[in-house]
């Protein structure tokens, strides 16, 4: 639980500066459940690292087969988890690309306009 509640202060970081300075209410569960899903995260992977990525076993039938760790398949639904926790947030890329910069809509318009005038000139 050591690493979660680094985790907890460094997402609480992040959220500080996304929300000038001050971390929701509403989001500390979001917080708290984020930073446990980032440590069984760090847990799969270190396992899947240290055992290798695929295990060889005997088959049915004697022979030797190799196949993938069975913890990778959780590795990657834990990923997914810990990418939904973190829109929650609002702290992917997704986000901040989906943000326009000062009034976009208003100035693309205007240049739409501009241009329509000087083609009916």
């Amino acid at each position: 639980m050591a690493k979660a509640q680094t985790y907890i202060k460094d997402i609480r970081a992040q959220v500080k500066a996304d929300h000038n300075g001050e971390v929701p209410k509403h989001l500390d569960l979001t917080i708290r459940n984020y930073a446990a899903a980032l440590e069984l995260r760090d847990q799969y992977r270190e396992t899947i690292l240290k055992e290798g990525a695929t295990i060889t076993e005997a088959g049915s039938m004697g022979q030797i087969v190799k196949r993938q760790h069975p913890l990778c398949g959780l590795l990657y639904q834990q990923e997914m988890l810990c990418l939904s926790y973190a829109k929650a947030l609002g702290s992917t890329a997704t986000k901040a690309a989906a943000k326009p910069e000062g009034n976009s809509s208003k100035d693309a318009s205007s240049k739409m306009d501009e241009y329509l005038e000087a083609t009916m000139e």
